[in-house]
């Protein structure tokens, strides 16, 4: 139960991570004139790793959660 939950919580965590990358990728592209552009690039791209790893790791502790008949 308690893995359930923590697995969860990374999934939750992931969500508004989802969002703000391709906020922030979106906003580089359009101000391209910047100087900043390549920094929130970055940031973006990282953000959306960040999004993917996140739903990965939760998405794999809650089906630890569910199968392991160890615990």
């Amino acid at each position: 139960k308690d893995l359930m939950f923590r697995g969860i919580k990374y999934t939750v965590g992931a969500i508004p991570v989802m969002f703000i990358g391709p906020s922030l990728i979106h906003n580089a592209f359009m101000n391209k004139h910047t100087n900043w552009h390549y920094l929130v690039l970055g940031i973006g791209i990282l953000l959306c790793g960040l999004s993917v790893y996140l739903m990965y790791k939760g998405i794999q502790i809650m089906v630890k959660s569910i199968f392991d008949e160890e615990q």
